[in-house]
This record gives C-alpha cells, sequence and structure tokens, in this order.
C-alpha cells in the first residue's frame, strides 16, 4: 500500500493548475479540469484550496516580479557585488531566468488583465509592487548618490524594460544579455545625470 505525499499532491494541483491558467485564463479554467489534469480526486483540492480562487491569489504572489529578484534580498549587496552594473545585471538575469519556467510569465500577464475586476488581485498586486519598487530604490542609493525618488524612477526603468522584453522579446530582435546590458547602461545613464544635478 503506498502513502501519497501531501507535499507531492499540492505540488500536482498547483503544476496543473498554473498550465491551464497559462493557456486559458482563471475565468475558463475550472477545478474540474485542474484535478483531472493533475490526477487527483475533486475532494482532494479542497483539502488543500478552500476554492478556486484562493488557488488564484496563491499562485498571482507566486509570479510576482518581487518573487523573481532574490538578490534584492542579500544585505552585502556592495561586497557582493561590487558595482551597481553588477547588481542590476544580476537583478536582471535572475528575472528573465525566473519567468522562463512554470508559466509564469503567462501567468503574470494574465493577472495584469484581469486584476482590475479581482480585488484581490489587485490588492496583492499593488501591496507587492510597491514592496519592490521601494527595494529596489532602496537599493539603488546603496550605490549612487541620488534622491530616493530619483533612484525609484530609475528602478521603475528598469523593471519596465524587463516587463517589455517579456512580452515582445520575439519583435526586439536582440538576446536577452544584449537588451539586458543595454537597459542597465540606459539606467546607469540616467542615475549619473541626476546625481550631477
Amino acid at each position: 500500500m503506498s502513502i501519497k505525499s501531501p507535499g507531492k499532491t499540492r505540488e500536482k494541483l498547483v503544476s496543473a493548475a498554473m498550465e491551464l491558467f497559462a493557456r486559458k485564463g482563471f475565468d475558463k479554467t475550472t477545478v474540474d479540469e485542474i484535478v483531472a489534469k493533475a490526477g487527483i480526486a475533486k475532494g482532494t483540492f479542497y483539502l488543500y484550496f478552500k476554492s478556486k480562487d484562493d488557488l488564484i491569489k496563491e499562485l498571482a504572489f507566486e509570479v510576482m516580479p518581487i518573487m523573481s529578484m532574490p538578490s534584492l534580498n542579500d544585505p552585502y549587496i556592495t561586497l557582493s557585488y561590487p558595482t551597481l552594473e553588477s547588481y542590476l545585471l544580476q537583478l536582471g538575469r535572475e528575472f528573465l531566468e525566473f519567468y522562463s519556467t512554470n508559466y509564469r510569465a503567462e501567468i503574470f500577464f494574465h493577472m495584469l488583465s484581469v486584476k482590475r475586476r479581482m480585488k484581490s488581485l489587485d490588492e496583492i498586486y499593488t501591496q507587492a509592487c510597491s514592496e519592490l519598487l521601494r527595494e529596489g530604490a532602496r537599493r539603488i542609493t546603496a550605490y549612487v548618490k541620488v534622491g530616493f525618488e530619483d533612484a525609484l524612477i530609475a528602478f521603475q526603468m528598469f523593471l519596465a524594460s524587463l516587463m517589455h522584453y517579456l512580452h515582445a522579446r520575439e519583435c526586439l530582435g536582440f538576446s536577452r544579455e544584449y537588451y539586458l546590458k543595454k537597459i542597465t547602461s540606459a539606467v546607469i545613464h540616467h542615475l549619473k545625470l541626476s546625481a550631477s544635478v
């Protein structure tokens, strides 16, 4: 007699949901489809999630940009990355790698398209986005003597450029690394101008 691991069952449900949400969206995916894809009884779903909305909220947080940049939590950034350029390149690589797997980019962009009508998603996005931008700006000020507002705008430019790459990489015609180096250079140039004013 085999005993199923609770962690494996939850993992199967999350994996199935991510694939279906990425392909069909939140509204058109049913709990029945999720459990069928996971190969799990429908009743088991409710042992892990109260509803499909609870699962959506959990997945929404897991695909937020704040989850994509573990180096934002490095307490020794100036030792680990001696220049702002090396630090931004690391953050950019982490971001692009994070969104290259597990349907994360598709789910994130879908979440952006529906968040206004799903209040809980809008709240999760607003909180996570605010935290990410503030932390990114704070980290920039460890390297460059600029005001917090200038650092915030610079980090917004960096993040927006990364998101644009996810959305339009086929149209851009640049390699990931080349694009990342160019946007990093543009952000640093902006900061140098801000610091000299």
